[in-house]
């Protein structure tokens, strides 16, 4: 069984919950597609979380805002929190982003995984449900295309193989206010979204406390 997360963005509390429940889930391998920070005020946990576990990991587009100091084509309140971001980083978690690369490729029992944050032509590009057709499968050639970016789970089968995206553990944007992760076994072709509440009033009090934008706190609420 392998678990698959994405776009986390510096939410602890939401990351704890998903990692308890996968660690139930007698997973083998942890692959996650990016965006570790950004948003929500615990960026150093939510890495050391990531090393300590050894999860293979790549860097989504607002871990690289954070490494480049570039937030141009942020709205507000994502460069207000990516710069954020920036100024608690340790010197040795920011380290750690650097060294991630922008996309991945996986053997696991005789399986191919591609991981990207975007999509595996352009790693800023959003690719929605409805987006996400078999053409994806045709740059790498992977049995599984995991994509992240979007903060919308969703999981399209093809003839070619599977794009999968597990939703967002920090930031949920499909209306569903839950932690969003995916479990996948690819012996016997089961995949899985899987939502898990977590306790939304802790961060979004802890948003307010270090002085991030309102409106980060209250789209947790509504999942958007």
């Amino acid at each position: 069984m392998i678990a698959l997360i994405s776009d986390i963005h510096g939410n602890l509390p939401a990351l704890k919950v998903v990692m308890e429940r996968i660690e139930e889930s007698g997973v083998k391998l942890i692959l996650c597609a990016g965006d570790l920070v950004g948003y929500n005020p615990w960026p150093n946990e939510v890495i050391w979380e990531i090393r300590r576990r050894e999860i293979p990991c790549i860097r989504g587009n607002h871990d690289r805002a954070v490494i480049f100091d570039d937030y141009s084509h942020f709205n507000p309140y994502a460069a207000a929190a990516a710069k954020w971001s920036r100024e608690q980083l340790s010197e040795e978690n920011m380290n750690y982003l650097i060294s991630l690369k922008d996309h991945m490729l996986w053997s696991w029992e005789n399986f191919r995984i591609s991981v990207h944050h975007g999509a595996p032509f352009d790693e800023d590009y959003y690719v929605y449900p409805d987006m996400a057709d078999e053409s994806l499968l045709e740059y790498e050639n992977p049995d599984v295309l995991v994509l992240g970016h979007t903060h919308v789970p969703f999981i399209k089968k093809f003839t070619k193989g599977v794009i999968i995206n597990p939703g967002s553990v920090g930031q949920p944007r499909d209306g569903d206010p839950r932690a969003s992760y995916a479990l996948v076994d690819l012996k016997r072709g089961i995949y899985k979204i899987i939502r898990v509440e977590y306790p939304i009033d802790e961060v979004a009090d802890k948003i307010m406390e270090v002085g991030l934008p309102e409106f980060l706190a209250r789209r947790l609420y509504i999942g958007y």
